[in-house]
């Protein structure tokens, strides 16, 4: 039973839901052979981004993608609607929830003279209205309601129709090559549900992370105390981290890469690259790069994120070769490899030298 959940919002979540999950596997299926068909006449060119053009240019008369985009797009729109709906009905029990749970789920330091970066003030991801600050229980609206009953269920984004969202998670979390761990950073913790999948898959280690956004650590705080952990969670940019060289044995990301420029990408990975002891291992999970998807479709797909859902980092993000990017910070035995069906998630791991 979610927190406050009534019977308008389990009804509204359940009606996208099924749009999404129709929409990916029956349109999408049909826009995939409409786009084989065209290939048979068709030379792609080798440059990754101008065959990406040649894929838009040639899905262009498929009314099934045409309308797999629109559903998507609706979806991407409703799913914030139908949130602050939720919340407005349940905010009493949602409310009691996280004043019971207070004094529980470990520390949470917010920090006032964080400066949000631009990319991250300015940019209202996913289709947030605001931004993941766009309302002071954004972070219970995402968790529990927007991922957990649209998310989860597949057909947004990254995920399939019928793919795992937590599992997703969980198989990255179990990518670490030591028997334990003792103190594991997630960089941008959000609202912990990577946090979730490291406790589980490492029950010994103490959880730390770092997020920009309050109303995400808070509900982050309250997951923690939900499961009876206890994690150590502050308000930081992953590109300025307040720890000191050396106090980590892992750190790990999900999802966070293509929700930050390029540049900035680069700096986090110097960061976790700076906080780990020697022997320490950074483990990101995220989308595949484009030479790396399934198809010219899914690229398409995937893509189309970058234009239409707010996701403006998303292209360079799956263009970079982030291998490459570890081994500039100074990382070694780096590997790049999927662990999910259509190679999400992508893992791209490396070592510290001892």
């Amino acid at each position: 039973m979610k927190t406050g959940l009534t019977q308008r919002g389990r009804a509204h979540f359940a009606f996208l839901a099924e749009m999404a999950g129709w929409s990916g596997r029956e349109l999408q299926k049909a826009a995939a052979a409409d786009l084989a068909t065209a290939l048979e006449s068709v030379e792609l060119p080798e440059n990754t981004q101008a065959k990406l053009k040649k894929g838009y240019e040639l899905l262009e008369p498929s009314a099934a993608f045409a309308w797999d985009r629109f559903y998507t797009r609706v979806s991407g729109e409703h799913q914030y609607v139908a949130a602050l709906e939720a919340y407005e009905d349940g905010v009493t029990a949602i409310e009691a929830e996280y004043a019971d749970q207070a004094d529980a789920g470990g520390t949470l330091v917010l920090d006032e003279s964080v400066a949000a970066p631009k990319y991250w003030t300015d940019t209202e991801f996913h289709l947030a209205p605001g931004g993941w600050e766009g309302h002071p229980r954004m972070g219970f609206m995402i968790h529990d309601y927007i991922y957990d009953l649209l998310f989860a269920t597949g057909g947004v984004g990254a995920v399939k129709p019928g793919e795992s969202f937590a599992d997703q998670r969980y198989v990255t979390a179990k990518e670490g090559r030591k028997d334990s761990y003792r103190n594991i950073l997630e960089l941008g913790v959000g609202t912990g549900r990577m946090a979730s999948a490291l406790q589980r898959a490492w029950p010994d280690a103490q959880i730390h992370g770092v997020d920009l956004g309050e109303s995400e650590l808070r509900h982050a705080k309250l997951i923690a105390a939900r499961n009876g952990w206890k994690w150590d969670l502050r308000q930081a940019a992953a590109e300025e981290l307040p720890y000191d060289e050396g106090t980590f044995d892992m750190v790990a990301a999900f999802i966070l890469l293509h929700e930050v420029p390029v540049p900035v990408a680069k700096q986090i990975i110097g960061e976790a690259f700076r906080v780990l002891e020697p022997g320490g291992e950074l483990i990101i999970g995220d989308v595949a790069p484009y030479t790396q998807q399934e198809s010219l479709f899914r690229s398409v797909v995937l893509d189309w994120e970058t234009d239409h859902r707010c996701e403006p980092f998303w292209r360079g993000a799956l263009l970079i070769d982030r291998g490459q990017i570890f081994r500039d910070a100074g990382f070694v035995e780096v590997e790049e490899y999927g662990v999910g069906p259509g190679n999400y998630p992508w893992v791209t791991r490396g070592v510290k030298p001892a």
